[in-house]
């Protein structure tokens, strides 16, 4: 099945454009309020704000901190966007400052790590698995996850695929002779095969997509089975090719869904030609294990030399792919994209890199993912080359390290919520289960009042937050074996507006009677409390001090400020403090 390729168009500069160097931000105040403003430089306005030579506001609601920023904007733009978070209700600014949080904390651990917080983290082992070699897939040798099968390419002469089996996916012994070549019947013409994937069958053995270069120098993609993993027969019929062979096709990988439907991965020149450095990562699905596939379509739309897949717990697949850096042609980093969802066919590239090596040091290729034995941590295969000489390729490995916390669900709770149960999501969580704390500057950790593994991917918790400071909480997660990760601006806790009760607003002031306003507020603050004539005139403040959170009572006698009695009529008591802004009926009888 031949599947259509689309060029693409670059775009085009076009110099007329203002520099987008406008950027809008929010910053959260001493007192939990909220500002908003613009600048060419952020962290200079920032600095200028908390030195008390910012604005007005922000000067008598020191110290700030930075929660929201968006970048890459003309001052025009930024003024309008500034406008538009000022009309937004407060929580809504929580939910961008929430989403924001987690992008900034990224961002600060590229400068250090080099990775995107919530993506894992692969720190590469010593051993070389195997010289000469380029790691392909990975299948079970017998029900169980280990012992384990590697399929790899012999560099050397990239005319066969052998195999080798572990116990542990560290030390490998290399399996006599090879499992496929070029010389395997019935012929498929092959001079050279580029990579292979393979998957279990439901009623017994295994399929294999490869790709091959022909004696034709055509590009194609087949397959073969093997009712032992061992002994491999080619199907006749090829399974992808773009343009009679002419179109570039390399790198097959096959993942089984969730839904038992299969989908391959693999590289095509994303122009039709025949040149890899064009090279995207196409996929197309299969309902009857691999026989026939259907359109294929471009998820990874950056260059890609060679791939490898891996499903998640939760059902969704995560790319890995080598690729150069900016104006270089040699592979020297692997990057991962994340599927959107259990689907497998839109993905989101995923900040930093996996794997990186200096362009002086060497190549990195065929990058092959699976489970360690320890069934949460990821170890990443992969080849490594002296510059330019393919045939001193390498087998080596990395191997996922700390933890790789990602939300929590509700990310937002109340104060006075008391015992609250909370999902964390993410990656590498260990067996047996990790540890966790909610952190804040200042405030002592609160640990869970209760902690579940539900698998390597989710902790279902409970943690009491009544009575927390209200603001941003840092989640740790520390794995079993001591490693660990934070996500920052994880847990955002609130507080409810609060209630103003009336007690008596049916007020005759000659009898000596007054209205009881009781006031509960859950945050401290400054309440204010003032009576209005229905016209909007000040009759009376009851009401302007800095507050600690709690219950407290006022009254009004029916006088006005000047110590006269008010007239009869209908008053509104409007009453503000911390998220309450309460406005009640007083209906006053001389």
């Amino acid at each position: 099945m031949a599947p259509a390729w689309t060029e693409r168009t670059p775009d085009c500069y076009d110099a007329s454009v203002k520099l987008r160097e406008w950027s809008v931000y929010i910053l959260r105040c001493a007192d939990e309020s909220l500002y908003t403003g613009i600048a060419k430089d952020v962290s200079a306005r920032l600095a200028a704000h908390n030195s008390g030579r910012g604005a007005a506001y922000t000067r008598a609601h020191l110290p700030v901190k930075l929660v929201y920023r968006e970048n890459g904007l003309t001052r025009s733009a930024a003024l309008t966007r500034e406008a538009r978070i000022k009309a937004l209700e407060r929580a809504e600014k929580l939910s961008l400052i929430k989403k924001a949080g987690r992008v900034l904390a990224a961002a600060a651990l590229l400068l250090v790590s080099g990775s995107a917080l919530a993506v894992p983290v692969f720190d590469k082992e010593s051993p070389v698995v195997f010289s000469s070699a380029a790691p392909q897939a990975f299948t079970a040798v017998g029900g169980t996850a280990y012992p384990l099968r590697m399929y790899f390419i012999r560099q050397s002469s990239r005319t066969e695929v052998g195999s080798a089996a572990s116990a542990d996916g560290i030390a490998w012994a290399e399996e006599a002779g090879g499992r496929l070549s070029t010389g395997t019947l019935p012929s498929v013409s092959a001079s050279s095969i580029t990579g292979c994937g393979v998957l279990p069958l439901a009623a017994g053995g295994w399929r294999m997509l490869y790709s091959i270069i022909s004696t034709t120098a055509a590009f194609r993609i087949h397959s073969a089975t093997s009712a032992n993993g061992l002994d491999w027969a080619n199907e006749t019929t090829s399974r992808f090719e773009g343009a009679g062979g002419a179109t570039y096709l390399a790198s097959p990988k096959l993942v089984k869904l969730s839904d038992g439907s299969w989908r391959t991965y693999y590289v095509a020149d994303q122009t039709g030609g025949g040149n890899f450095a064009n090279g995207r990562v196409y996929t197309s699905r299969s309902t009857d294990e691999g026989l026939t596939w259907g359109a294929s379509s471009v998820v990874v739309s950056t260059l890609a030399y060679e791939i490898g897949a891996s499903l998640l717990t939760d059902g969704r697949v995560r790319l890995f792919y080598t690729h150069p850096l900016s104006g270089a042609s040699s592979a020297t980093v692997v990057s991962s994209a994340l599927s959107n969802d259990a689907l497998g066919d839109s993905f989101s590239v995923e900040a930093g890199y996996r794997l990186s090596t200096a362009a002086v040091s060497g190549t990195i290729g065929f990058p092959a993912p699976v489970r360690s034995t320890d069934s949460f941590r990821w170890r990443l295969y992969y080849d490594f080359a002296d510059p330019g000489v393919l045939s001193t390729a390498s087998i080596r490995t990395a191997l996922t390290g700390a933890p790789a916390p990602a939300s929590l669900t509700p990310g937002t709770v109340m104060k006075t919520g008391g015992v609250t149960s909370i999902t964390v999501a993410g990656e590498i969580f260990s067996t047996p289960a990790p540890t966790i704390k909610l952190s804040m500057l200042g405030q002592t950790d609160q640990l869970p009042a209760s902690l579940t593994l539900t698998d390597d991917q989710t902790l279902s918790t409970t943690f009491n937050v009544f009575g927390l400071k209200t603001g941003f909480w840092d989640l740790t997660v520390t794995n079993a074996d001591g490693t660990a990760a934070t996500l920052s601006n994880a847990l955002f806790v609130d507080f409810p507006g609060g209630t103003v009760t009336l007690v008596n607003n049916l007020l005759r002031p000659r009898t000596g009677g007054s209205t009881s306003i009781d006031v509960t507020t859950y945050n401290p603050g400054k309440v204010v409390a003032r009576i209005y004539s229905l016209d909007g005139r000040l009759v009376r403040r009851l009401d302007e001090s800095e507050r600690p959170e709690g219950s407290f009572s006022l009254s009004w006698d029916g006088r006005s400020d000047d110590g006269g009695t008010a007239a009869s009529g209908l008053y509104i008591l409007r009453l503000t403090a911390p998220k309450l802004d309460a406005k009640s009926k007083i209906v006053v009888i001389r």
